[in-house]
């Protein structure tokens, strides 16, 4: 496999700010992700004697999985206090949106790089968002159908989508294997497709849970890189974070007012607001078979879907005897994450990121430290078939893969079609313009002829719009192959008017190029990089 860096023209320049240590950055982040300091720093940090209880949790909540001698390793090596690079993901249908598999790679290849450069171990983990109950965003994902150049959307259908945390959901496992049929209908039969259908058949068979059968996938694919996973949703971990889900509680009043302030000066120093949330607590609680929202009004607490009040005292208990029963929002869970790891950095996807500047405040009042924060790698894959056709129209994969294909047909539907023909059609609008400015001065001061006038002008210089359109309509037409092979580049580099990896699955990449594609044995050796990789399997 090659592998070649590319350099795109990033619309939003977030991550060139990173790139450039931007001091507007630095007033929200502790560290300068450019700084070698800065990882010094981290790495040599004292730790937070969670480790050995979080290694515990850990190793029984992969008990389940046929572990890699790497992975037992890191395991032993995070009891003993070695720091990590850590990132998360909601559990997608079949692995979801190829970034996951990218987010991960990130996470390894940085802690590759940060124990080879700085002699130590630094264990690659990744964090399961099995607590978020968004049932919509996980449960479909994109097959890219060749023959018709269109990816196809492939749903996990059910009349009951879990109200609660997806790692509390039991999918219908014939629904499921249906979806999975579905999926590779869709797909190119490859040599490849009858061991990875049987491996995600057997995954299927062998888990109930949603997020477990997240879990084995990504176990088959990334254990031989040593990588350790937790679902935030384990009822053990919960265990664990029974006294910061307390100080989180009793400072509930200081954590929203330190996000809100954040908040206000990271849009005050000209960056985007990110976090939309109306709840004043940043807790959700279990109640109802429902994932509810905590908020703090009439002077107790709240749950946005039962109408309920609950006393500060109560919920306290509540975290006494059933802390399974809550889960962070989008504001405490970065913090939770980090009081439980002791983390070099923090791998995430653009959004992401920027997340984390609102969140400073909030780091501080609950006496958290914030690692560094770091942008995910960004890959795209090159089909052969795809190069072919870049030649044959002698297109530019980078100007593609940013921008899509739009341009480039354009051009080349003109330059199938009369110049001559075109020009004239627009000296005739042109001509049409200065018919009707020269019978303006005729009908001045008579507003009934001068609608009238305007109106007839609309209307013929529509139609000379009209004849272009339909004229190189009929051009496109009559290049219905070559039209096929633009719509075939832009569902390849540039699907649905965004980055290949938000939309492709990684399973459509195993089925294509061998269902170990992604071991170690075949995927390139990937170096961080803030640029775009492109990998030509």
């Amino acid at each position: 496999m090659d592998c070649m860096i590319t350099k795109l023209n990033d619309k939003d320049q977030f991550i060139s700010k990173i790139k450039a240590s931007d001091s507007t950055l630095g007033q929200f982040y502790n560290f300068d992700a450019m700084s070698e300091n800065s990882y010094s720093e981290r790495l040599s940090a004292p730790n937070n004697g969670r480790e050995a209880a979080l290694a515990q949790v850990i190793k029984n909540y992969m008990s389940d999985l046929t572990l890699t001698e790497k992975q037992t390793e890191n395991i032993t090596r995070l009891s003993k206090g070695a720091k990590v690079v850590i990132g998360g993901q909601q559990a997608g249908l079949f692995g979801g949106p190829l970034y996951t598999f990218h987010k991960i790679f990130s996470i390894i290849t940085l802690s590759e790089k940060l124990s080879n450069d700085y002699n130590t171990n630094v264990v690659p983990v990744f964090w399961i968002a099995g607590e978020d109950h968004d049932f919509d965003e996980v449960n479909h994902t994109y097959a890219y159908n060749a023959q018709i150049a269109k990816l196809q959307k492939v749903k996990y259908h059910t009349m009951t989508p879990p109200e609660a945390s997806v790692s509390t959901y039991y999918p219908d496992k014939s629904q499921l294997k249906n979806a999975l049929t579905q999926f590779f209908k869709e797909m190119n039969e490859t040599q490849h497709s009858k061991p990875l259908i049987d491996m995600c058949t057997k995954i299927i068979d062998q888990y109930d849970c949603w997020t477990d059968m997240f879990k084995a996938l990504l176990n088959e694919v990334f254990k031989a890189y040593g990588l350790l996973m937790i679902d935030a949703n384990d009822a053990e971990l919960r265990q664990l974070e029974q006294p910061f889900i307390k100080k989180i509680i009793k400072n509930h009043k200081d954590v929203d007012a330190s996000f809100r302030n954040n908040q206000i000066n990271t849009v005050a120093s000209g960056l985007e607001k990110m976090i939309q949330t109306d709840t004043n607590v940043h807790l959700f609680l279990q109640e109802d078979n429902m994932r509810q929202l905590l908020l703090f009004k009439d002077n107790q607490f709240y749950l946005n879907k039962s109408d309920k009040y609950i006393s500060e005292k109560a919920l306290l208990n509540i975290v006494e005897t059933e802390p399974e029963r809550f889960s962070n929002n989008v504001v405490t869970r970065p913090i939770m994450e980090e009081w439980l790891f002791n983390t070099v950095a923090f791998v995430g996807g653009p959004s992401e990121i920027k997340y984390w500047t609102e969140l400073s405040d909030v780091f501080n009042t609950l006496d958290v430290s914030m690692p560094i924060v770091l942008p995910r790698l960004r890959i795209s894959y090159m089909y052969t078939r795809t190069e072919k056709l870049l030649a044959q129209y002698q297109l530019n994969e980078s100007s593609i893969i940013e921008n899509g294909i739009g341009e480039d047909k354009d051009r080349f539907i003109r330059a199938n079609a009369s110049q001559t023909f075109l020009d004239n059609v627009e000296e005739m609008k042109k001509q049409q313009e200065k018919l009707f400015t020269s019978l303006q001065s005729e009908v001045l001061g008579n507003n009934d002829n001068q609608l009238l006038l305007e109106k007839n002008n609309n209307i013929h210089q529509n139609q000379y719009d009209y004849l272009i359109k339909r004229y190189l309509l009929n051009i496109e037409r009559e290049n219905e192959i070559s039209m096929k092979h633009f719509k075939e580049l832009s569902e390849t580099l540039h699907p649905m008017g965004g980055l290949q990896e938000r939309i492709w699955n990684p399973l459509q990449i195993m089925n294509d190029f061998g269902i170990d594609v992604f071991s170690p044995s075949t995927y390139p050796p990937l170096s961080y990089t803030f640029d775009h990789i492109i990998i030509k399997p």
